[in-house]
């Protein structure tokens, strides 16, 4: 392997997207800095700057791996101090078009814990990399590019402590700020160059001790069926022996108060969330977080961007927080980004290399975009650009829901898809397809 040839790059935000944007960077550049507007936090608690720290949070299997592989030994490090470890389709109890699915052992594991707890861990992780520093109560007020325009050289930052605003040059410069990320603003980029879809979603959180409840279950599902049912609601169990209750509505308003919350649960289909949440005991309170849209940059805006950008995680695509992708696409970006960057190392020029990456984030979120997007759009409320054929793929999606409740391979399938382990292509198999419409 050749040394080193690449200066300085600069992360903004120090989320779990930036985070793992630095891990990447990190065997490629001398110097990598993240930019964090928030104060250091104190251990594995909720920040600030981050309101959907409060609320439940997984990173599917497809996930794990790509964490355990940046960072050898976190996943059994992050078990060992607490993280709660489930069997996909055997502990989850879920009810979905009207069916309680079957539970066997699958074999795909989902590793649960808080949102801060997992942050804290992988941050510990990075700030062990000699090369990268982060920079808390750092604001980054806007991007620096050549005369032409052509080319991002670094960014401009304010002390949040003393006001102080100074440039901060770099080689590469990398948005991880999250779905409010303001790069495209600053580099007047066009910001309606996003495929837009307003789902105006709430989800309210409340933690509750796990104090011996008869469950008969580890985690619980019960999803939305739009447009008639727009609630949906997950109780899953994280470290520390903490039961997150979240649910959610679509085109709703969020409860108001802590009854209120109770009477969303009693709305849902199955009474199961609202018989625990009588039962058990509140050690929080209710936490609210809004989303009114699931958003992603659309192709032809990559031709407008300067060189020596990129944008990763929630920066260029955000998705409906119910499914939990998030975290895993983001370990996915970093995971591409690890790969073509480590092509310099062979000659590669820089702008070779982020002009691939750029390329292939359309195909990596094609699966996970269209999941959630399908069945937000059973709603005829709800706003944004249908896709052709949209009115089969509900068709089809909803027979593979259907079917999953009975036949265990569909399910096994359907929970390799959802853990973004296969692709989609995995139900169109003629053995998949009779399976699939055979019925019980």
């Amino acid at each position: 392997m050749l040394q080193k040839r690449a200066g300085r790059a600069i992360v903004i935000g120090g989320s779990i997207a930036g985070l793992l944007a630095a891990r990447a960077l990190s065997d490629v550049f001398n110097e990598v800095i993240i930019m964090e507007a928030d104060a250091s936090p104190d251990g594995p608690t909720p920040r600030s700057k981050v309101p959907q720290s409060y609320h439940s949070h997984i990173l599917l299997e497809r996930g794990q791996e790509i964490l355990e592989r940046l960072f050898p030994g976190i996943i059994q490090e992050m078990i060992q101090n607490g993280s709660v470890v489930t069997d996909f389709t055997n502990d989850l109890q879920w009810f979905h078009f009207g069916q309680w699915k079957q539970r066997f052992h699958s074999g795909i594991r989902a590793v649960q814990q808080t949102r801060p707890f997992i942050e804290h861990h992988v941050r510990e992780r990075v700030e062990e990399i000699p090369n990268v520093s982060i920079q808390y109560r750092s604001r980054v007020t806007g991007i620096i590019v050549s005369e032409d325009k052509k080319d991002v050289q670094g960014v401009k930052v304010r002390d949040e402590a003393s006001g102080h605003e100074e440039a901060m040059p770099g080689d590469l410069v990398v948005e991880a700020s999250g779905a409010g990320a303001q790069a495209l603003k600053w580099l007047n980029i066009d910001t309606d160059a996003s495929e837009v879809v307003q789902i105006n979603l709430f989800y309210a959180t409340r933690f509750y001790s796990n104090d011996g409840v008869d469950r008969g279950w580890s985690n619980l599902m019960i999803s939305a069926q739009l447009p008639e049912q727009p609630y949906a609601g997950v109780v899953i169990p994280f470290e520390n022996g903490q039961i997150g209750v979240t649910l959610g509505g679509y085109l709703q308003e969020p409860p108001q108060t802590e009854e209120e919350f109770e009477q969303i649960a009693k709305r849902l289909p199955q009474p199961d969330i609202y018989r625990f949440i009588q039962q058990a005991t509140p050690i929080s309170e209710m936490k609210i977080y809004k989303i009114s849209s699931q958003s992603r940059k659309r192709k032809d805006m990559i031709d407008k961007l300067p060189r020596r950008f990129i944008m990763i995680g929630d920066a260029y695509c955000r998705f409906d927080p119910l499914y939990g992708q998030g975290m895993t696409v983001a370990a996915m970006e970093a995971e591409i980004l690890h790969a073509e960057l480590e092509r310099m190392l062979n000659g590669e020029s820089m702008d070779t290399v982020v002009r691939s990456y750029w390329n292939k984030l359309p195909k990596l979120t094609d699966d996970p975009w269209s999941m959630a997007l399908v069945e937000a759009y059973r709603h005829p409320a709800i706003v944004g650009k249908r896709p052709f054929g949209i009115g089969v793929q509900k068709w089809f999606t909803k027979k593979i829901y259907q079917a999953s409740a009975h036949d265990s391979l569909v399910y096994l399938r359907l929970a390799q898809v959802m853990n973004l382990k296969r692709s989609s292509t995995a139900f169109f198999r003629v053995s998949m397809l009779r399976r699939i419409f055979r019925g019980k």
